[in-house]
């Protein structure tokens, strides 16, 4: 039996969420199912890749690290680069940690083995077309700031109700009873960048209160991972603390208890996104620029509220949850699209924007001529490990 390998993953949930694990599903049940299938990601993880034959958590050398997440590739991948805005809060050079744990996992794995590597380029063919996928760096240009990025097309994936696995559903029935209803908060909170993920503690204090108070039938579980998230010191009292777990239980056990919950808020992250393929009804904020796309992510269209708001009031929040529990999301009047909620953006001066388009455009260009060359090409399924401008 031949063996096919997908990983690691490093980078950010959301893009596990939206562009990998379920290009992973799709190629491991209609092209590699004859194969032996194991998947490398983060400890936990293995409700993303049901269809794997093994799954190959990473080591604690690796979940250690402070990585910055942006666009799935970190911030200071390789040479300082691209560069970072939370400089000091976050490791450098996180490429070399990848390549040293594929080298390891390639002194496991037989010699005919196919590997797609995220954080490289990848050919891979379905119908008989040629498509490629993974990250493209241009070291070594004067325009050079981020690598292009080849995500998977939403047709070229499988997605389906997240599960979580028995090891987690049986870990989540040893703390609450199996009949337990939930309401999950995700109190997400970053210390730089991007505000729209940054409600403050004290409003998620209250909402937490009125959540509480109005549901007491309802267990209210704290949902999130340290480093990301308000209450990693402790949850409010009364509450189900979901954010101090073992790694390789941290995801799997949060997937069982959004199966419980009758719904989850808080504001737009990759975490909160999992609670819509898992069908539990969602209530996000955040930049409303994001609306279309986050709806666009709602793969398997579960009832859904985005707030078009990057700092609304708790009052707010608090009617929307009425109208959740109640079914009455219809009657939500939407606010009308300020500038504020509106540009995501940082407001950089005339001259910085005008070099940030250049670099961008140049980039384009450079990466386009180059995919299409590849396109002409006759490639292996796998890894491009002869073409690529950087390793």
């Amino acid at each position: 039996m031949k063996t096919v390998f997908f990983g690691p993953f490093f980078g950010e949930l959301g893009w596990e969420y939206a562009y990998w694990h379920g290009w992973v599903r799709k190629m491991c049940r209609e092209k590699y199912q004859l194969y032996k299938k194991i998947v490398a990601s983060y400890p936990g993880r293995e409700p993303f890749y049901p269809d794997a034959d093994e799954f190959w958590s990473h080591p604690p050398e690796i979940t250690k690290l402070k990585i910055s997440q942006r666009g799935y590739i970190s911030d200071w991948w390789i040479d300082n680069l691209p560069k970072a805005d939370n400089q000091k809060d976050i490791d450098r050079n996180i490429g070399q940690y990848a390549e040293e744990l594929l080298k390891k996992y390639k002194e496991k794995l037989p010699v005919d083995t196919i590997f797609y590597t995220p954080h490289k380029l990848n050919a891979y063919y379905l119908n008989g077309e040629k498509y490629l996928i993974g990250t493209l760096w241009l070291k070594g240009l004067s325009f050079y700031k981020r690598p292009k990025t080849l995500s998977a097309l939403f047709k070229h994936q499988i997605f389906e109700n997240l599960k979580p696995t028995n090891k987690g559903e049986d870990f989540l029935n040893k703390i609450i009873n199996s009949d337990q209803r939930m309401i999950a908060v995700f109190p997400r909170h970053r210390t730089s960048r991007r505000p729209d993920k940054s409600w403050s503690k004290e409003k998620y204090d209250s909402l937490i209160n009125y959540l509480k108070e109005k549901y007491p039938k309802h267990l209210i579980g704290i949902l999130g991972a340290p480093g990301g998230c308000y209450y990693v010191d402790g949850v409010p009292s009364n509450c189900l603390d979901l954010i101090n777990l073992p790694n390789e239980l941290r995801f799997d056990v949060q997937v069982a208890a959004l199966k419980r919950s009758d719904m989850a808020v808080g504001s737009e992250s990759g975490g909160i996104h999992n609670a819509l393929l898992v069908g539990c009804p969602t209530i996000e904020w955040g930049w409303a620029v994001n609306k279309k796309i986050v709806e666009e992510l709602n793969f398997l269209k579960t009832r859904l509220i985005f707030w078009p708001e990057i700092n609304p009031s708790v009052e707010i929040i608090e009617k929307i949850v009425s109208l959740m529990m109640e079914k009455k999301e219809k009657e939500i009047n939407y606010p009308s699209f300020s500038e504020e909620n509106w540009d995501k953006k940082e407001k950089k001066p005339f001259i910085a924007r005008k070099i940030d388009f250049i670099r961008i455009a140049s980039r384009e260009v450079v990466a386009r001529i180059f995919l299409k060359f590849l396109k002409k090409k006759k490639l292996k399924e796998g890894t491009i490990n002869n073409f690529i401008l950087i390793q």
